[in-house]
C-alpha cells in the first residue's frame, strides 16, 4: 500500500509537524508509574494482582510482556528475551509471580542485570522458602540484597491476594514522579514513547512507516540508539494508549495505529507554550480528508471505533 507521506499536498505539514516539534529540550508532565506484571500465560494470580492494584492504586500503568510481544511478532521485531528486557527498562517496577518455567527464566535473565535487579519484586510460593536451591542462592539473594522493592515475597500463590498489603506496600515506594525536562529523547525510552504518543495523536492513521519517518527525522540522535521504535508501539498497544487496524488494498495490507481516547490531545504527555496540538491535528484532518488514500484510511478506523 502506498504512503501519502509523499503526497504533494501532505508534505508541507509534514514538514511543518517536523520542525514544530524537533526541540533541544523536551518537558514532560508528570508521568504515572509503569509496571512491567510477569507471570505464567493466562496465570489468574497474575490477573488477581492487575486486577487489585487497578482498583486500590489506580494511577498505574500495567502491562503484560505477552501482549507487546504479539505486536512485536505481528512487525518481525526482537525474540522475546530482547524484548522483555528492553521493556523492563521502560518500568518503574517490575513483579515477577515465578509460577512456571517461563517466568524462572525471566527472574533470571532481570536479575542478571544491575539496573534491573534494583526494580525487580519477585513473589514466589511459600512452599519454596526454605529451599536451598539456586534460584534461592543466586537470583532471589542478589535480589533481596539490591532491590528497592525487595525483600521477595512468599505467599500461597493460589490466594496470592493474601500478600495483597505487601504488594501494595512495595508499590508504594515507586519514587513520585515530577515535571521533567529531557534533552535527548533516545536516552529515554519511557519518555520517548510518551512522545510517539503524542505524535500519532497528531498524524493518525499511522504506518510504522510513517512513524518510523517522522521519529528519524525530529529525533536524529535515535539512529545511534538501542531504543527501538516497534516495541514502544506495541507497548503502548498493550497499554490501552493506541489501538490498530488492518487496511487492505487490493493484495496490499498494512496497519494503521491510533489513539484509543482521541480527546486526550487536548492533555499531551509533553508540553509547552507553543504546543497546541489539538490545531495541529486539525490541520492534519483536513489534508488527510482531501488525499483518497488516507479518507479511505480513516473511513476503516470509524468502522472499526
Amino acid at each position: 500500500m502506498a504512503s501519502w507521506l509523499a503526497h504533494p499536498r501532505y508534505v508541507p505539514i509534514r514538514e511543518e509537524l517536523i520542525n514544530h516539534l524537533r526541540k533541544s529540550r523536551y518537558r514532560f508532565r508528570k508521568l504515572d508509574p509503569v509496571i512491567f506484571l510477569c507471570g505464567a500465560t493466562a496465570s489468574k494470580s497474575r490477573d488477581a494482582v492487575r486486577g487489585y492494584l487497578a482498583k486500590h492504586t489506580p494511577d498505574l500503568d500495567i502491562f503484560y510482556a505477552e501482549k507487546v510481544w504479539q505486536e512485536i511478532v505481528s512487525l518481525g521485531e526482537r525474540d522475546a528475551l530482547q524484548m522483555e528486557e528492553e521493556l523492563a527498562k521502560l518500568a518503574d517496577l517490575i513483579i515477577v509471580i515465578v509460577e512456571s518455567a517461563g517466568t524462572l527464566t525471566e527472574l533470571g535473565a532481570f536479575s542478571l542485570s544491575p539496573s534491573l535487579r534494583k526494580k525487580l519484586l519477585p513473589i514466589v510460593d511459600e512452599r519454596y522458602r526454605h529451599d536451598s536451591s539456586f534460584i534461592t542462592n543466586g537470583p532471589l539473594h542478589w535480589i533481596n540484597e539490591e532491590s528497592a522493592f525487595g525483600p521477595t515475597i512468599y505467599t500461597t500463590l493460589s490466594m496470592v491476594l493474601s500478600a495483597a498489603d505487601q504488594i501494595e506496600e512495595r508499590v508504594k515506594r515507586i519514587p513520585d514522579s515530577h515535571s521533567i525536562k529531557i534533552d535527548d529523547l533516545s536516552t529515554s525510552p519511557k519518555h520517548l514513547l510518551f512522545f510517539i504518543y503524542d505524535l500519532i495523536s497528531v498524524i493518525h492513521p499511522a504506518s510504522l512507516r510513517m512513524i518510523n519517518h517522522y521519529v528519524s527525522a525530529i529525533i536524529p540522535s535515535l539512529s545511534s540508539s538501542a531504543i527501538n521504535v516497534p516495541t514502544l508501539i506495541g507497548l503502548a498497544v498493550a497499554m490501552g494508549l493506541l489501538r490498530t487496524t488492518a487496511v487492505t488494498d487490493g493484495a496490499s495490507r498494512e496497519v494503521y495505529y491510533a489513539p484509543v481516547d482521541v480527546s486526550r490531545i487536548g492533555r499531551p504527555f509533553h508540553h509547552s507554550r507553543l504546543l497546541y496540538l489539538e490545531a495541529r491535528r486539525a490541520e492534519h484532518a483536513s489534508v488527510l480528508l482531501a488525499i483518497p488514500e488516507a479518507k479511505m484510511v480513516l473511513d476503516q478506523f470509524r468502522k472499526t471505533a
